[in-house]
């Protein structure tokens, strides 16, 4: 148990988390860390910092304001890095997705991370789909055995980002490498991650087969227009996650789904603007039985952390709350001295399949065994 908690902010998308942190009593912003000036400053100035706390360089941060905890959201390629530095210097990591761009910056990561733990300090992935209320819910219903033993599953990230891809001046921005410089499922976590727990805490996936469409819209990078990776689980199960920031379409959207032997659900999507469950053993007449219910109507089985005063702060925050529950999460399980929600052990186990299915698409969709690291 602690009292209190001094953050630092590092990279503009750490600003997401100010809410979060600012909600749980004993927790204080007090740096900030961004290379670009007028980023730095607006990051400092939103989370309430003073110019002296506002830094360009992460290990002069580190070294002159001495956080008890990071909140990295800079580059995907500086994730890895960034936290193994963190906790090699005692100081708790919560680092955006993925966790790393390559299979031996996960090996670093995980046992600088286990021997940080033996101190009692902590890592967490900040996979904000995992505290999406609708998918907390159907991971509660889930882990209470309404929809039976759970066989199938889909997570879908479909989001055009194309204009995020290069600068004003045409050059590439770290996207243009680390998400579509290269083929696979680059940016599977959004997916996958809610998607596995639904298949239990300990869940991981055994192999991947990973299949694109071919590039359409942006002839000048690599990645395929739509990509498929097939995760076959440890435990038997199937799931297949899609993965799309290049086709031209409206607005971003995530699409999930679960089947299992009882019942399933399926997210909003098209003519359904809700989301629906159905559950086979409230339905005895095989006549009676084929009709959807809403998935709200079952939101007794939420956990009361979400359900509790601060539900209604996290409802203003991004991501559908997500980005405040995992930074309230976080903190709360850092001043508590219990483990954080998302240990390094789940955030490999969301992050090497989509390096995995690099290498799969490549060798033309051969299944590909994932490494337990």
């Amino acid at each position: 148990m602690r009292e209190t908690l001094g953050v630092a902010l590092v990279g503009k998308r750490a600003g997401a988390f100010i809410a979060g942190f600012s909600a749980t009593p004993g927790v204080r912003i007090v740096a900030v860390c961004e290379r670009d000036a007028s980023a730095r400053d607006a990051l400092g100035t939103r989370a309430g910092v003073s110019a002296e706390a506002r830094y360009s360089d992460y290990g002069r941060m580190l070294a002159d304001a001495r956080p008890d905890a990071v909140a990295i959201g800079t580059p995907m390629d500086l994730h890895a890095e960034q936290s193994i530095i963190a906790l090699g210097m005692g100081i708790h990591a919560l680092c955006e997705v993925t966790a790393a761009v390559t299979i031996n910056e996960c090996r670093v990561l995980a046992s600088t991370a286990q021997r940080a733990a033996l101190s009692g300090v902590q890592y967490m992935l900040a996979e904000n789909a995992c505290f999406r209320r609708e998918l907390v819910l159907v991971r509660a219903l889930a882990s209470s055995g309404r929809f039976g033993r759970l066989y199938y599953a889909e997570g879908e990230y479909l989001h055009d980002v194309k204009h995020l891809h290069r600068n004003a001046d045409g050059t590439p921005t770290w996207r243009a490498t680390w998400q579509v410089g290269k083929r696979g499922a680059t940016y599977a976590t959004h997916s996958l991650g809610p998607v596995l727990d639904w298949f239990g805490p300990d869940s991981r996936v055994e192999t991947v087969a990973c299949h694109g469409t071919g590039v359409w819209t942006d002839p000048g990078l690599p990645h395929d227009d739509s990509c498929l990776m097939i995760c076959n689980l440890a435990n038997g199960g199937l799931v297949r996650i899609r993965l799309d920031m290049m086709s031209n379409r409206p607005e971003g959207a995530s699409w999930y789904q679960v089947q299992g032997t009882l019942g399933v659900y399926e997210a909003a999507r098209g003519s359904a603007p809700h989301p629906v469950v159905w559950f086979g053993e409230n339905a005895p007449d095989p006549k009676g039985s084929r009709r959807w219910g809403s998935l709200w109507d079952h939101e007794e089985a939420l956990p009361g952390w979400m359900t509790g005063p601060l539900a209604q702060a996290a409802t203003s925050a991004g991501h559908g709350g997500g980005d405040f529950w995992v930074a309230h999460t976080f903190a709360d399980a850092i001043l508590k001295g219990t483990p954080v929600p998302i240990g390094i052990d789940r955030a490999l186990a969301y992050t090497v399949p989509g390096l995995v299915s690099e290498a799969s698409i490549e060798a033309g969709g051969t299944p590909l065994r994932v490494p337990v690291i």
